[in-house]
């Protein structure tokens, strides 16, 4: 019996824990007009990675292996908001990312969110860790530049941990998702 309610627990969980969205922030330039039609080009190189006490550091290898599924990602949302590629020296906006990846720590003690007592001002217990978690966290900041204002008129923002347990497919994927949530906060007008 404590087997299958243990299972159903996980069976529980476990879309939970896989339905957790990463963190998607935007900043827009105000003053800049979206009404297009416009041409785009990346930068070249596409992208830049910054890597800060990581178990694996050599970036070369994650811009191998997410260089084309963010690229390809961000292409299919320009196109559907009818940008179109040019030549890098003619395009209106210049695209570029940045992928930034360092640890993500996170820690509680027993009794930290309660008021403490009259006397001392002391909890009436000693403050023991009862939640201690380490993972590699991951933001990926892409970048619309504006060529003729000479600045960066758009700047979406994914925040996410890296599980290092799931298949390349299953990140791409993932990575894919998040960039077509990201770009529903480009303006069209």
């Amino acid at each position: 019996m404590r087997l299958l309610v243990a299972l159903g627990m996980v069976a529980i969980a476990t879309p939970l824990v896989m339905a957790a969205k990463a963190k998607i922030s935007v900043n827009i330039n105000e003053k800049f007009s979206f009404a297009g039609p416009f041409t785009y080009a990346w930068t070249a190189p596409t992208g830049e990675i910054k890597m800060l006490q990581v178990a694996e550091n050599n970036p070369d290898r994650w811009r191998l292996m997410w260089d084309p599924t963010i690229v390809s990602s961000v292409n299919r949302e320009l196109a559907a908001r009818k940008y179109t590629p040019a030549p890098l020296e003619t395009a209106d906006i210049k695209a570029t990312y940045y992928i930034l990846i360092g640890p993500d720590v996170a820690s509680q003690k027993m009794g930290q969110f309660m008021a403490p007592t009259m006397e001392w001002g002391l909890p009436p217990f000693q403050g023991v860790a009862t939640s201690y978690s380490i993972a590699e966290r991951g933001s990926l900041v892409i970048d619309l530049y504006s060529q003729s204002r000479k600045l960066v008129v758009w700047r979406g923002m994914i925040q996410a941990n890296i599980n290092l347990e799931r298949s390349d497919a299953q990140r791409n994927a993932s990575i894919s998702d998040a960039i077509g949530d990201l770009f529903k906060k480009l303006p069209t007008k």
